[in-house]
């Protein structure tokens, strides 16, 4: 069954405060066209402010997986908008969408996408490096987040040196 919804109630007392850092409205995606057209999302309207904590659950073929990937950038919506702390995205070119994701967005793919040429350390530092973060200040902040994920030890390790569970949180660190 495709996920939709319906515009979300006024907020409640209990709702963090401060601007959304991000909102879906009105977005739908669509794959394929005439009878075999699939509404993967019809008309999702979400809003998630600092601080808040949600949940996307539903069965399999619901539309979870494209509500991610449209949320995080990755993927173009059919109709809608997708507003990542203020700014619109499909008013963002391909560099601009690129710097935001580094910047704002973390996603943590189900198959962790580590670059396998390159360690555990390495793996997280590369947005930072990317975002013009000199190396050496990348790798001690790297460094730091695997000390915060208790993986000091397989900083200079590779992806497939690593279990699943370390590889998984290496790329949550990275995120």
């Amino acid at each position: 069954m495709p996920a939709s919804a319906t515009p979300p109630p006024p907020s409640s007392s209990g709702t963090p405060g401060g601007s959304p850092v991000l909102e879906l409205r009105a977005l739908t995606r669509t794959h394929g066209s005439g009878v075999a057209e699939v509404h993967a999302l019809r008309g999702v309207h979400l809003s998630v402010h600092p601080g808040e904590l949600v949940a996307v659950m539903g069965p399999s073929g619901s539309g979870k997986s494209t509500l991610l990937t449209l949320a995080g950038g990755l993927d173009t919506a059919t109709s809608g908008q997708v507003v990542i702390e203020g700014q619109d995205i499909a008013a963002l070119g391909p560099k601009g969408m690129a710097a935001l994701r580094r910047r704002s967005v973390g996603y943590v793919f189900q198959d962790y996408n580590l670059i396998p040429a390159l360690t555990a350390a390495e793996n997280i530092a590369l947005p930072r490096e990317l975002d013009g973060v000199s190396v050496r200040k990348a790798r001690k902040e790297a460094l730091a987040a695997l000390a915060e994920m208790r993986l000091e030890e397989i900083a200079d390790r590779f992806p497939d040196e690593m279990s699943g569970g370390q590889q998984q949180r290496v790329a949550i660190a990275r995120a």
